[in-house]
């Protein structure tokens, strides 16, 4: 199963010849936030980050949670 976030990332960099890490995070951001949200109540603004070491791209996912949802919690 192919997943939205991963469509749309695959898309990015094959489009994009000079894929800008910035922009990159900004996408995971958005695409991660509504997911985490399903899960998990956020006390605070998602933070995705980006450092390159040597070769490897490296991101970084932050959130602060107030509280992790019970199994089965069908949002109002």
């Amino acid at each position: 199963m192919e997943y939205r976030i991963a469509k749309r990332i695959d898309n990015i960099l094959k489009n994009d010849k000079m894929p800008d890490p910035q922009h990159i995070c900004e996408v995971l951001q958005d695409e991660l936030k509504p997911l985490i949200e399903s899960y998990i109540e956020l006390n605070s603004d998602l933070k995705v980050r980006f450092k390159k070491d040597k070769n490897k791209n490296i991101f970084f996912i932050e959130f602060s949670a107030e509280r992790i949802k019970p199994y089965g919690y069908i949002p109002f």
